[in-house]
């Protein structure tokens, strides 16, 4: 079964969402930290499902 880029887009997406509501800074616990580490790992996420997907369809 190849990987879809979809969770990669629902980890950004929320990252987004979190950094966009957030008051504070990082080290204030209002989730700004987590929220910019959910957009990296989103964006990987999606780059790497976006690649093995279309790995897969060049295969077989």
């Amino acid at each position: 079964m190849p990987s879809s880029p979809r969770p990669g887009l629902a980890g950004l997406a929320m990252g987004v969402v979190n950094l966009a509501v957030a008051d504070g800074g990082p080290g204030t616990g209002s989730g700004v930290t987590g929220g910019a580490m959910a957009l990296v790992l989103g964006l990987t996420g999606t780059a790497l499902g976006g690649l093995a997907l279309t790995r897969a369809r060049r295969t077989g």
